[in-house]
């Protein structure tokens, strides 16, 4: 078959060998007016970009960002919340153009991570607000800072695109390989690392991904996300630019009504959240006068989807196929999706990897693991970072002969597909007997009234593990652990009900919505916990 007749093989050929900048001038030539980005400003307001206005922004960027002082290899630091992510990406868009790397932080991080964070980037730049201006200069006093809303004039502003008429001519810095990105992992199981991305990882990352999902040059794709993820840079506007979509991005004050009333306003086609979030966003779909119809496909991931939340947005949304996606900010976020003509039958496999993407599962000495048997889960493709920025034992611990070692379990079955069976750390050895906790959980949320669950080992004097079972209730219900024990009882192997019972108010969670089981260890570890042990 020759090549061109094939789109995602004409596509994968276009991208070789560009950069971000270099991508963005050709959409804008193909397609000027089309919308290219739909985000929110920190002056309130959500500005619509087309493509011909992203490159002029872009270019705009990149000479006020010169103008400061910026150069080529030189790292920025955003510390922006959505409700400034237009900012966010045009700030990221001018790096690229100058050859520098953008490194977005969390605005949630406790002082101790934010520390490590800036003593680790380094940043010759940090973009930010006011009110955080103060706190940042305590641990990076060094750093020049571009604060928002000021006058576009002085120094110490944020040079607003709009405004800069600088008639400086920029070279082009940046190659395919150049560092384009850090991104600071989502540290549910230690302290967060800097995986370092280029412009080549993000671009195939969107290749990958965009392809995955379904995306055409018609499509508008909308996602929910904080910036500071590898899910804004380098999945949902690499993914959109990547196919001619445009990109939606929300703010960090919208609530589930809000993101509806988004998706209508913007003719949105294709949705993607994290796998938790989405739950209540269809339970307030079912309360509300929503419409939705133009919407014609929903990813999520992050999460096994339960079968009984495919089979609710199923029923409500009937028009809607369903994709699940899997990846890491490792691998791009690309990896393997599960296509909707799978679902609900294959519920909570990760299915088949993306295009030009490579996954397999190898036992703990390295060797391919048979089907039907678990073991680590391995990736390779373009869109794999290019290690962890200044950890070069981390790296090489994790970037192993062109693949990485993601730290998932998996399995492949008999038609070829990939099962996420839990995270390497998470697995429970119960006196020699290995228990999957995702398995547990997947039993769990089919029980009325569990609106979320999570399951953690505890230590035991006799077993080394044992098994704790948090949940949290529905809104109204009242869950009693020994109705939860005896359904566990009817689904898994006795070794595989937990012993330990507690029902929370909530679980502790990122800002992704994943929920942080290092945290509820130490949360079980509090001796004040009340809980409830049935034997």
């Amino acid at each position: 078959m020759n090549d061109m007749s094939d789109p995602g093989a004409a596509l994968h050929n276009e991208l070789h060998g560009l950069t971000v900048p270099d991508l963005l001038r050709r959409r804008a030539v193909q397609h000027p007016f089309k919308l290219a980005l739909s985000a929110h400003s920190h002056r309130g307001h959500r500005d619509r970009l087309t493509y011909a206005q992203l490159v002029i922004r872009m270019e705009s960027m990149a000479r006020g960002l010169h103008l400061r002082g910026l150069r080529q290899g030189e790292r920025v630091a955003l510390f922006l919340s959505n409700d400034a992510v237009r900012e966010a990406v045009l700030t990221a868009l001018g790096c690229w153009r100058l050859g520098a790397v953008v490194a977005p932080l969390n605005v949630r991080a406790s002082d101790d991570e934010l520390q490590h964070a800036l003593a680790l980037v380094e940043p010759a730049l940090i973009v930010t607000t006011a009110e955080a201006q103060a706190r940042l200069k305590r641990f990076c006093p060094s750093a020049s800072m571009l604060v928002l809303g000021g006058d576009s004039g002085h120094e110490a502003a944020w040079p607003e695109p709009e405004q800069v008429f600088h008639a400086l001519e920029l070279p082009e810095a940046a190659q395919a390989d150049s560092p384009s990105v850090l991104l600071f992992t989502s540290g549910t199981t230690a302290r967060a690392k800097a995986v370092l991305h280029c412009h080549r990882s993000q671009l195939f990352c969107g290749y990958a991904v965009g392809g995955a999902i379904g995306l055409t040059d018609q499509d508008t794709y909308q996602g929910a996300w904080p910036i500071f993820t590898s899910s804004v840079l380098n999945m949902a506007c690499m993914s959109a630019w990547a196919h001619g979509a445009g990109a939606v991005l929300e703010q960090t004050t919208l609530d589930n009504a809000g993101r509806l009333r988004l998706i209508e306003s913007e003719g949105t086609t294709v949705y993607h959240g994290v796998t938790s979030p989405l739950h209540f966003m269809i339970d307030e779909y079912a309360r509300g006068r929503y419409d939705l119809s133009r919407v014609r496909r929903l990813g999520y991931g992050g999460a096994a989807m339960p079968a009984e939340v495919i089979a609710k947005f199923s029923e409500r949304l009937p028009w809607v196929d369903q994709v699940h996606i899997w990846g890491m900010t490792e691998t791009g976020p690309a990896g393997t999706f599960l296509a909707p003509w799978f679902l609900p039958r294959k519920a909570g496999c990760i299915g088949s990897a993306m295009r030009g993407c490579a996954v397999r599962v190898v036992d703990d000495a390295g060797r391919p693991a048979a089907s039907g048997d678990t073991g680590e889960i391995e990736f390779s493709g373009r869109s794999m970072a290019l290690g962890y920025f200044r950890n070069p034992e981390a790296s090489a611990q994790t970037f192993v002969d062109g693949w990485v070692r993601t730290g998932d379990i998996g399995r492949f079955d008999d038609e070829g597909h990939l099962h996420f069976v839990d995270r390497k750390k998470d697995i429970i050895n119960r006196g020699g007997l290995k228990i999957a906790s995702a398995a547990v959980e997947e039993v769990l949320y089919r029980f009325p009234g569990v609106a979320e669950a999570a399951v953690v080992a505890v230590p035991h004097a006799g077993l080394g593990e044992d098994i704790a079972a948090c949940v949290v209730a529905a809104a109204g219900v009242v869950l009693e652990p020994e109705a939860l024990r005896s359904h566990c009882a009817l689904h898994l192997a006795d070794y595989q009900v937990p012993r330990q019972w507690h029902v929370l108010a909530a679980l502790p969670k990122n800002p992704m919505g994943k929920i942080l089981k290092r945290d509820l260890r130490d949360l079980l570890l509090n001796p004040r916990l009340v809980s409830k042990e049935v034997a």
